[in-house]
């Protein structure tokens, strides 16, 4: 072969390669991260980690979540907004999703190494541009070193006091680590002065931390009868008496409505029999993303097609800054049919934006409506001793 008809044969070849591998939708599907461990994880023990299931192609898809290897029983997975145990999510198109992985480790595990797999995977038969007909996996592997030794130890990660208004209650507000493998409630107090001069003390000791996890524990300081001036909070972070943290916050007290009131109603739901005469729980999930505590509450309007039939108001609630908490109200339906709730959440003389709710109210068949006239009842009797007289008649014969 000539020199010439080399160079052509080259050149030929590479067109067709550039050809074949013209990039396609990618398709693809990644878990993060790769690997995990579980230090010292306490026999009987529970443990919380996160994992991102990442998806680079076009199309969002379900992925399944599977688990393998010696310690795969121990785990369980559920959505960083619910608790719920999940086999499958939903990952957008060039999007991720995050999930909450639960280790809990048997009273009866022995002291030793454990491994196990997370097994995420497409949905066999889902067609996915781009992956040629096959499932899409990726897997991530998790260590644990099973222990009988408790190991208790934590860390302050931050300490917040942001101003508040005259007769407004104050969040202060500490993170605290659990990097021990037990759960523990750490103990707050925080001494309130002004001028050198103690005003109040708060103290907070109930909210449990799981091993591995961070906590933003609240204390409340109720701010009642004082005039706006500058303040200071002394906190104290205990753990099984032995002190993590001890430092001191500025904070002003301002004259009513100096501070932004700003919020929305995020979601919304009921939890109940549809049933005539059976209560319904609505329950509204309230962000106040203003820059002080609001004190919130539900608020609806009840309409049977396009007529208003009811309204509901439920208990007021404060929510600190930069927290999302749960409003709820009750209503109890009289008659069956199609209901449209449109509900609000109303905060500080505002109101956000309303969210419909529709649902169908069924009758109450729970009784059972019985013929009580002794007509009916007589005939009843009269019909069944006629076939056992017939009977009787028959066997004689």
């Amino acid at each position: 072969m000539n020199l010439r008809r080399r160079v052509v044969t080259v050149a030929a070849i590479v067109l067709v390669a550039v050809l074949v591998c013209q990039p396609v939708s990618a398709a693809g599907i990644a878990v993060g991260p790769s690997s995990l461990t579980i230090e010292n994880g306490l026999r009987g023990g529970s443990f919380e980690r996160s994992l991102t299931v990442f998806n680079p192609s076009d199309t969002g898809f379900e992925v399944v979540l599977k688990t393998e290897g010696s310690a795969g029983d121990w785990l369980r997975f559920s959505a960083v907004d619910g608790d719920e145990e999940i086999e499958k999510v939903y990952v957008p198109e060039k999007g991720q999703t995050p999930v909450l992985m639960d280790v809990t480790v048997p009273d009866d595990a022995a002291n030793g190494r454990y491994t196990a797999t997370v097994v995420v995977e497409t949905v066999p038969g889902e067609e996915i541009p781009g992956s040629v007909g096959m499932i899409l996996q990726a897997k991530s592997a998790l260590e644990i070193s099973v222990t009988d030794v408790e190991k208790i130890s934590g860390e302050v990660t931050s300490i917040v006091v942001r101003n508040t208004e005259v007769d407004v209650p104050l969040g202060i507000e500490v993170g605290f680590k659990n990097t021990g493998n037990v759960a523990v409630t750490p103990e707050i107090a925080a001494v309130v002065s002004r001028d050198g001069s103690v005003i109040d003390t708060a103290t907070w000791a109930e909210t449990p931390v799981r091993p591995g996890t961070t906590e933003q524990i609240v204390v409340h300081w109720p701010n009642e009868g004082l005039a706006a001036g500058t303040c200071q909070a002394d906190v104290t972070v205990l753990l099984r008496g032995e002190v993590l943290a001890n430092e001191g916050r500025t904070f002003e007290i301002l004259p009513l409505g100096s501070l932004t009131r700003q919020g929305e109603l995020v979601d919304l739901n009921y939890d109940g029999a549809l049933v005539v005469g059976k209560p319904i729980k609505i329950t509204g999930l309230f962000k106040n993303s203003g820059s002080i505590a609001t004190r919130a509450k539900l608020s609806g309007e009840i309409y049977r097609g396009d007529s208003l039939i009811d309204v509901i108001t439920g208990d007021e609630m404060t929510v600190l800054v930069f927290s999302e908490d749960p409003l709820t109200a009750y209503y109890t339906p009289t008659e069956p049919g199609e209901y449209t709730m449109k509900t609000c959440a109303v905060f500080e003389g505002k109101t956000t934006e309303a969210k419909d709710m529709v649902f169908t109210v069924q009758s109450d068949s729970s009784g059972l409506t019985l013929p009580l006239s002794p007509v009916p009842v007589a005939a009843a009797l009269a019909f069944i001793c006629l076939l056992v007289a017939r009977r009787r008649h028959r066997e004689n014969r």
